[in-house]
């Protein structure tokens, strides 16, 4: 054994200990059973026989395991945008809907009216316009009438207006006359209030509560100033030195930790070969103490302390010697973990100490300082005005204030004086003035009429079509308002809720419906950094929810944002994955397949198929530690032949079994001009033998396995394949050894009619391994026999022994962990 090889056992005891704890890895239990034979007295005679394995030929897969929650990949409310009265509603919760469907109607009868009223002022106006463009003479004659029309009206309006005049004030206006009167009252004293105050000088108690904000504010400058001084001026060098000599130290007592437990470890052995030893022979101690694993569990050292009472003197020396070492290695062990940790926190501190300020850090800091010394500014600034006499700008505008509001009130007074008085004989005359000046408008009009009997004039055109133009507007408007009064559908998808009802009076804005996407669901992921950086569009995985019992949902991931989320000191990016159906679950057949292994998931065919509305039969069996095929090639077929409309009594796996045997397609079928289905889902229809049933009873087929969707909220597990190794030999950990720089594995030197079984070493090649398989490159072929525990000699294979350039650039070998061999044909 060479001295890279014992540096390598020293330094990871860990290692060792693992296969120590029950129900860990498979292989590494097969090697604590080796070990455990050699560990046996030589003169006991018991030889335990070596298991034969068999060279399999498998795939190594990187996977990463994430967490997230399932939402719809789309999901709105709705809601009205007009205020009414909910005329009809066309859907219930639950019902499926295409992008545009009207899901419900407020009553339009008055919308319908605006919209006929536009309609008819359209057209008046578009009239008038064909007039005025075919007779010109015509049109201005029209026009000229139009102003005689709006004289007659102004003189219309001119006497009403000197009738009431003429007459005494209503009830009406007698009160609101008084009411204005009381207003201004309110307004004067409020103005006259404010100047009061202004020139009021301040109180002592004001001075002081803002000379108490001064003093506030000069101990938070000076509190924000220590803290921007202490961040720039870091830790001391005493303090790093103190945190430097504690990592150098946690160093030493984890080294002495690891020399204790292993001195503890091999006392523990070499008592527990001395108790068998001399003990072994006897029922209770064979079958008991002596066929445990080291280190004991607490009932068998109970156990152990119990076959002491009534023995002899040396029997109890031996046992006692032996429940003394394990409890000296139990507290070797303790005292490893907690020097481990102690390393942990003094290196955390010393990155603490020695690390630079972060930018972020600094600058709140400056922030803090800036945002102090404005509060100390203002409340300087708010004392000094308080001690200041008033301005007189100041003064001036209170003045103005209150003149103003005098004026008012006095207009008021006057106002219901007037009221209460006949009016004067000015007032009246003014009233017959603008008669007068209406009636000769009225003259004018009926003049410009009599002067415009030829032509019409291109101003007279241009004017009308604005009048035609404005009316369009108003038109589409209306109609606008009558669409408005209707919530559509804006995408495809499912009623969540419906919140209103035939005959409700609703408002604008109230949600009225929920819309989501159910049936195409999303998965919302939060990724750390190191799981970042191994994430790409397109990867597929498969996802599993604590609330779907037994069913697993292929998905891919969809969208990876670069925006970092940063919460309580830990940066997580947003990932979302989607599951798949139809085509897509064909496309991602060959990765989901070799995940299943990865994941060690089997008998999955019911979860990884979809129905033949979303994309294939759910049937099909499972492949050994994978998804199975049937329903990969279910899914497949159904997302590329699921849009085909067949003839009836023709089904989809009919179709589907006639394309993977090459044989005719069944009668009435025809397929669309240029219609492939690609060579790889062509292989996976035949291998899934859609003929047969799920229970193999010949000729009867079975009824799809039901597909239910997660519902938004649910929590998911998902696991990612991030990279797949090419197919090689594969053989366990434990079947490997090295010696003198070189790989073995041993193989049967005899047949197995045999009984003697001897065994011969064969020197192989080593690739990656995930620490429970490795990979023989070279030196043995698939399906050759390979025994575990017939060879002690040597290191056992570990794959943190493997060289650098042994390694492939997706990390094999060492990091995250690898899949099995599921999977592999």
């Amino acid at each position: 054994m060479s001295d890279v090889d014992v540096e390598l056992l020293i330094r990871r005891p860990g290692r060792r200990r693992r296969w120590l704890l029950p129900g860990l890895l498979v292989a590494v239990a097969a090697a604590a059973a080796v070990a455990f034979v050699l560990l046996q007295p030589e003169e006991s005679g018991v030889v335990a026989e070596p298991q034969r394995v068999e060279a399999a030929t498998g795939q190594l897969s990187t996977t990463v395991q994430l967490t997230g929650s399932a939402s719809a990949e789309r999901s709105t409310t709705l809601s009205f945008e007009s205020s009414g009265v909910v005329a009809g509603v066309a859907v219930q919760p639950g019902q499926s809907v295409r992008a545009g469907e009207a899901l419900a109607t407020l009553d339009d009868a008055a919308a319908q009216r605006r919209v006929q009223t536009a309609e008819v002022q359209l057209e008046q106006a578009q009239l008038r316009l064909d007039d005025l463009l075919a007779e010109p003479e015509a049109a201005d004659i029209a026009s000229a009438r139009q102003s005689v029309e709006s004289a007659e009206s102004q003189v219309l309006n001119a006497e009403i207006a000197l009738a009431r005049v003429l007459e005494p004030a209503s009830a009406a206006d007698m009160a609101t006359a008084d009411q204005s009167v009381a207003n201004a009252l309110g307004q004067v004293s409020s103005a006259e209030e404010a100047l009061a105050r202004l020139l009021e000088p301040a109180s002592a108690s004001d001075i002081a509560s803002a000379e108490q904000a001064i003093a506030n504010a000069l101990a938070q400058v000076s509190s924000a100033e220590e803290a921007l001084a202490a961040l720039l001026r870091g830790p001391g060098e005493d303090e790093i030195g103190s945190a430097e000599s504690a990592v150098t130290e946690a160093h030493a007592q984890l080294s002495s930790a690891l020399s204790r437990e292993d001195a503890s470890w091999d006392a523990l052995g070499e008592a527990f070969e001395e108790y068998c030893d001399r003990y072994g022979h006897l029922n209770d101690v064979a079958e008991g103490t002596c066929a445990a694993q080291l280190p004991f569990s607490d009932d068998e050292v109970a156990a152990l302390h119990d076959t002491i009472e009534g023995r002899t003197t040396n029997y109890r020396r031996y046992a006692n010697g032996l429940i003394d070492a394990h409890v000296t290695f139990i507290g070797a062990a303790a005292a490893h973990g907690s020097a481990a940790a102690g390393l942990v926190a003094a290196e955390a501190r010393l990155a603490e100490l020695t690390a630079p300020i972060p930018a972020g850090d600094r600058y709140q800091a400056e922030q803090a300082v800036e945002a102090a010394l404005a509060n100390h500014v203002a409340a300087a600034s708010r004392l000094e005005d308080l001690r200041a006499e008033p301005a007189e700008a100041d003064v001036f505008q209170a003045e103005q204030a209150v003149e103003a509001a005098r004026a008012n009130h006095a207009a008021a007074v006057a106002r219901l004086d007037d009221l209460h008085s006949p009016p004067a004989d000015d007032e009246i005359e003014q009233a017959r003035l603008s008669l007068d000046g209406a009636r000769a408008g009225l003259v004018t009009a009926s003049a410009r009429l009599d002067e415009l009997m030829a032509g019409s004039t291109a101003n007279a055109i241009a004017q009308q079509q604005l009048s035609v133009r404005l009316a369009e507007i108003l038109l589409e408007e209306a109609r606008a308002a009558v669409d408005a009064l209707t919530v559509y559908a804006p995408f495809s998808g499912v009623v969540d809720a419906v919140n209103v009802h035939p005959g409700d009076r609703v408002t604008a804005g109230l949600t009225a419906f929920s819309l989501s996407t159910s049936g195409s669901i999303v998965i919302d992921l939060a990724v750390t950094e190191a799981e970042l950086l191994d994430l790409e569009v397109g990867q597929a995985g498969l996802a599993s929810f604590d609330a779907v019992d037994g069913s697993a949902y292929p998905v891919r991931v969809a969208s990876i944002s670069r925006v970092p989320n940063a919460a309580q000191g830990v940066v997580t990016y947003d990932v979302q994955a989607h599951l798949l159906a139809g085509a897509e679950l064909a496309a991602a057949a060959d990765a989901l397949e070799a995940l299943g292994g990865a994941a060690g998931l089997s008998g999955l065919g019911a979860g990884a198929g979809l129905d033949g509305r979303t994309g294939g039969d759910a049937r099909g069996g499972a492949s050994s530690g994978g998804i199975g095929r049937g329903g990969l090639a279910g899914g497949a077929a159904g997302g590329i032949l699921g849009g085909l409309e067949l003839p009836e009594g023709v089904t989809l796996q009919q179709l589907a079994e006639a394309l993977a045997n090459g044989e005719p397609l069944p009668e009435g079928v025809s397929l669309p001009e240029g219609f492939t289905i690609p060579p790889q889902v062509l292989q996976r229809l035949a291998q899934a033998s859609p003929g047969s049933t799920a229970e193999g009873a010949p000729g009867q087929a079975a009824a799809p396995a039901p597909r239910l969707l997660p519902a938004p909220g649910m929590t998911a597990s998902v696991t990612v394949l991030i990279d797949l190794r090419e197919q090689a030999v594969l053989v366990p950990v434990a079947a490997v050894r090295q010696i003198d720089d070189a790989w073995y594995v041993a193989v049967p030197a005899s047949s197995e009619d045999d009984p003697s079984l001897t065994f011969e070493r064969i020197a192989v090649e080593v690739g990656s391994s995930d620490g429970v398989n490795v990979e023989i490159t070279g030196g043995l072929e698939a399906g050759a026999a390979v025994l575990l525990g017939a060879d002690s000699s040597g290191v056992a294979f570990s794959a943190t022994q493997l060289q650098a350039d042994q390694l492939p650039a997706g990390g094999f070998g060492t990091g995250r962990g690898f899949g099995g061999g599921g999977g592999a044909p």
